[in-house]
């Protein structure tokens, strides 16, 4: 005899029956069976509170319309969406809506992208019978530097506010005043101080919270859409950069639950401006203490034969570079020039290691205690991190933050009955994450993993791949061929520096120091993508891309291997993997990579936990070793 699965429930809907696990709304119910019900305030992240009531649905013996998004389903029900009543009530809802909103369509940064266009036309009144004067609000009202409010668009789904309650628990939007004079708005219209308002943005069904940045730029239509992974931070998190002739106009969120939960900081969001590409950049080669301009190929080869005379060499590459040229560019070093002396760091770290990744960001969540080791320096180094703790602690996470040094606090504050305990710090606090780690094995009966928040958004990837003077890739040894760290060459007799900077929020800054050293050196080789201050004391500038230039994989700091891609075309600045493979091939290598996918497929062989690339899932090193 089957037996019956209590924690499932089975209705009709429009005549079509669904089995959805109990505890399923109404409204997600529906989808499971790809029937369309129109919503304005219901969010899949944020708590049911009913307040649009575009939503509402037939349910037998019920007496009254019921809201979708806020009805959970029983056995046996029976649900109609498309009835008579149903359609009069979407109606009379749209048209309450569209009393005392503007009809400002062609000028609304949400137009052609708006849900309230898209369901009038849908579900809405052909024609509209209002005939007298439209109540009117402010306009324009900045609430921070980042976001303009249209408070006369607003349709109150309170949805920002619910956002910045439940999502991120600043609380800096509130609903303010009562009836037809209700508003949006901050404490005593105080500027907005949260990192992630550009969500607000994203979730607004109108064209009442826009972006400054976007304001006025493009229409959907006129965007070109590329998946890609936000330069921000090792976050990883996914997006979409829309552009416009050749132009980056947003960043937009791109939903992946393991990772970012559909969310972005403002950080991320905004960071585009930084990879918006101002002039049409040459090679340049120094000469009688002047730059001047040549072509690739006098560029690659008199960097090749240069690099080879100079004796001692040195390579720094961005932690913001692809998987593909971190692979390329070390081998370029310790295969063609024989030289070990690599790394993607600015500071002396802790070695790196796969344990520093063994808890997955989704992971968190299920974890019973998290100590945030650092406190805020963990969060500022990864924002997005703030959005799933808070998810965490409303889940009945507990989440201790404390400082770099608490170990002992730490200690104490994670009870022994515990069952999986994670921990998260920056690199720089990664010695006290390990020690914190051991003696919590020792005391609590369940698990105890780490995630160590790498810099830059391949920091990752760069120690995977053996950008690292004592490692090679996959962090195998290098047996007493160990080079130099970027700390030690100004000491080391280091004559050439080749530096490859990706991203200008994780280049080449020097210190005092390496600034004096650098100007004395014979040999400074700067590939880059845009002018920076490094120029003045480089003897070759190579041009490159930037991370929004090129194809490519990066991995993030929980071990993710994620694409990117070309969402600005650049064609003529040599690829940056073509240059490597050139200035290699000058000293006598034979590298035959025509295209970004062959370097990756060596990549993969070289180091199969790579493998992961194909699903756009995590590097599991424990499976190699």
């Amino acid at each position: 005899m089957a037996t019956v699965q209590t924690d499932q429930v089975t209705l009709t809907i429009d005549g079509q029956s669904v089995t959805v696990p109990k505890g399923t709304l109404i409204l997600d119910a529906a989808k499971a069976i790809n029937i369309d019900i129109p919503i304005f305030c219901s969010h899949p992240k944020m708590a049911p509170v009913a307040v649009c009531r575009m939503c509402l649905v037939e349910v037998e013996k019920m007496p009254k319309l019921q809201p979708a998004c806020a009805v959970y389903v029983a056995e046996g029900m029976v649900v109609k969406t498309t009835t008579e009543q149903v359609a009069k009530y979407q109606k009379g809802v749209l048209e309450f809506l569209l009393i005392n909103h503007p009809l400002d369509c062609p000028i609304c940064d949400k137009g052609g992208e708006c849900p309230l266009q898209d369901q009038t036309f849908q579900y809405g009144p052909g024609a509209s019978r209002f005939e007298f004067q439209k109540a009117h609000f402010d306009k324009g009202v900045p609430l921070s530097d980042k976001i303009v409010l249209d408070r006369e668009r607003c349709i109150l789904c309170w949805r920002c506010t619910r956002f910045s309650e439940e999502i991120s628990g600043e609380r800096e939007l509130a609903l303010i005043q009562r009836g037809v004079h209700t508003i949006i708005g901050t404490f005593n219209d105080e500027p907005a101080q949260s990192n992630y308002q550009g969500n607000w943005t994203e979730i607004c069904p109108v064209g009442a919270l826009t972006s400054r940045q976007y304001r006025f730029v493009s229409r959907p239509w006129d965007l070109d859409r590329t998946a890609s992974v936000c330069p921000g931070c090792s976050m990883g998190c996914n997006i979409q950069l829309d552009a416009r002739s050749n132009k980056i106009g947003r960043f937009q969120s791109r939903e992946n639950l393991a990772v970012d939960d559909g969310w972005l900081c403002d950080t991320g969001r905004y960071s585009f401006p930084n990879f918006q590409r101002l002039t049409q950049d040459r090679p340049q080669i120094r000469r009688d203490g002047r730059l001047e301009r040549v072509t690739y190929d006098e560029v690659i080869a008199f960097t090749a034969d240069a690099l080879k005379a100079s004796g001692q060499l040195a390579g720094w590459v961005s932690p913001a570079a692809s998987n593909e040229e971190l692979f390329l560019f070390q081998r370029l070093f310790r295969e063609v020039l024989a030289s070990p002396n690599l790394d993607h760091r600015s500071a002396v770290l802790e070695d790196a290691e796969p344990d520093d990744m063994t808890l997955p960001i989704a992971d968190i969540e299920h974890c019973d205690q998290v100590v945030v080791l650092g406190g805020q320096d963990v969060i500022d180094a990864a924002p997005v991190l703030h959005l799933r703790l808070f998810k965490s602690q409303r889940k009945g996470v507990n989440v201790l933050k404390v400082g770099a040094a608490d170990v002992k606090k730490a200690l104490d504050a994670v009870p022994a009955e515990a069952q999986g305990v994670g921990i998260l710090a920056t690199e720089a606090n990664k010695k006290a994450a390990v020690e914190l780690q051991g003696k919590l094995q020792k005391k609590v009966k369940g698990s105890v993993r780490r995630l160590i928040v790498t810099t830059g958004p391949n920091g990752r990837g760069a120690k995977d791949l053996g950008i690292l003077p004592h490692r090679g890739p996959g962090y195998v040894s290098l047996n007493g061929k160990s080079g130099k760290g970027r700390v030690e060459w100004p000491g080391a007799g280091v004559k050439a520096l080749y530096v490859h900077e990706s991203s200008p929020l994780h280049g080449f800054v020097p210190t005092d120091a390496e600034s004096m050293w650098l100007s004395a050196l014979p040999l400074v080789v700067f590939h880059r993508f845009k002018p920076s201050p490094l120029d003045e004391v480089a003897h070759v500038i190579i041009p490159g891309h930037a991370f929004t230039e090129k194809d490519g994989t990066v991995t993030s700091m929980e071990g993710r291997v994620q694409r990117i891609r070309k969402g600005i075309d650049a064609a003529w600045v040599r690829e940056d993997w073509r240059v490597f493979q050139e200035i290699a091939n000058h000293l006598g290598a034979d590298w035959e990579y025509e295209s970004v996918e062959a370097i990756t497929g060596d990549l993969v062989r070289a180091l199969p936990p790579y493998r992961a690339v194909n699903e756009g899932a995590r590097v599991l090193w424990s499976e190699s070793r």
